[in-house]
């Protein structure tokens, strides 16, 4: 059975089953950008969790608000980034020059009056529901030409208790009612009915705004402690991809050293594949066992730079390894660790992706005239020339 996929990104491999997964958490215009995003991320965790672990961290999980428990990886990055990530606290211009630069920001909320008719599908099917759809338009129908006559309807048509009320729901702040209905009212003037019904779990409703009071700006000394800590967690949310950016630019600078699970766990040895360092330490040990495993086109890349060079094949070819594994991106490794897994002939094929990543290509010399034929008179021994050029 074969290993399973891997690819590499910022120095960690990462499995393509956990990749594909991850992926579905990252919308973008294009696949390649959504999958550059998904290994960034479990790249990122994978070199948080390994300097929380050679820090030594130890971490308690915490539950949300929610209730749901932290993995202990999870818990092991809040606590590393608690200690190692620190946010300069804004200054008092910065907090003043948020609060001036948004006059209509810090309000209060508005209050609303409003009423409504709730019609409730007799069912829970979509027949029912188009049924109940259908009679909230007659309803918004009928009340465009007699808005007068809201309340009544209210009493005899809806669902909901208020309607004993004439459908009247009092006054109203953001949190009272569900999202969709206070956005709807939101768009209406006082005394005006919506042109649409709005849906909820409920069934129909037909909106009426009453009344409308709207929120006051709250004064600077109210809300400078709040504008603060908004400054002072964006502050520390940057500091964090800043710190997390740095970790992942040292695990990029070198060969992959980082591994993730198909679980997603941090692999405990933190080799994606050790038999592609002992490959290498192979190749460094006995350099003329490795020439002879590679591929004649190969050879003759390696033979044509030591030409050039003035060295042996063998300084050559660990010269291009050590070029490879310091120089050396998150596609070329890919490609390597894949051809180790995947290849007959693993060494000559890892060899080969690290040589001509490094060495420039050697172009095949061929005879397009062949002047010594048998037969053939040679220009040049008769003092002759044909022209040619070749």
């Amino acid at each position: 059975m074969s290993s399973p996929a891997t690819a590499i990104f910022h120095g960690v491999e990462v499995p393509e089953t956990l990749l594909a997964a991850e992926m579905q958490n990252h919308r973008s215009a294009s696949l390649a950008d959504a999958r550059a995003r998904a290994g960034r991320a479990l790249a990122a965790k994978a070199v948080l969790i390994d300097r929380a672990r050679h820090l030594n961290i130890a971490a308690v999980p915490e539950r949300n608000a929610d209730g749901l428990e932290e993995t202990q990886e999870e818990a092991m990055i809040r606590e590393l980034l608690s200690q190692e990530v620190e946010a300069e606290a804004p200054s008092a211009d910065a907090v003043r020059h948020m609060y001036d630069s948004q006059p209509d920001g810090f309000r209060t909320p508005p209050l609303l009056e409003a009423s409504h008719i709730l019609v409730a599908p007799e069912q829970n099917d979509d027949i029912a529901a188009t049924m109940a759809r259908a009679r909230a338009d007659e309803l918004i129908s009928v009340l465009a030409r007699q808005p007068d006559r809201f309340g009544g309807l209210a009493r005899t048509v809806s669902a909901c208790p208020s309607g004993s009320d004439g459908g009247t729901l009092g006054q109203l702040r953001p949190g009272d009612l569900l999202p969709a209905i206070w956005q709807a009212l939101l768009t209406l003037d006082p005394g005006k009915i919506a042109d649409e019904p709005i849906r909820t779990e409920h069934g129909w409703h037909v909106l009426r705004l009453d009344h409308r009071v709207e929120g006051r700006r709250l004064p600077f000394e109210h809300v400078a402690a709040h504008i603060e800590m908004q400054l002072e967690a964006r502050a520390w949310t940057l500091a964090a991809a800043r710190y997390v950016d740095a970790l992942l630019k040292h695990a990029s600078a070198s060969a992959p050293a980082l591994g993730i699970s198909a679980l997603g766990t941090l692999e405990t040895d933190q080799t994606p594949d050790k038999r592609v360092f002992a490959l290498i330490g192979d190749v460094f040990s006995h350099p003329e066992a490795a020439l002879a495993a590679l591929k004649p086109d190969i050879v003759r890349q390696i033979d044509a730079e030591a030409e050039k060079t003035g060295s042996s094949a063998a300084s050559v070819l660990s010269d291009a390894i050590n070029s490879f594994l310091t120089e050396a991106k998150d596609e070329a490794w890919t490609q390597v660790i894949s051809r180790l897994r995947d290849s007959p002939l693993p060494l000559s094929d890892c060899l080969e992706t690290m040589v001509r990543s490094q060495l420039p290509q050697v172009k095949a010399s061929r005879t397009l005239i062949l002047t010594h034929r048998k037969g053939a008179v040679n220009p040049e021994e008769k003092g002759e020339h044909n022209g040619t050029g070749l």
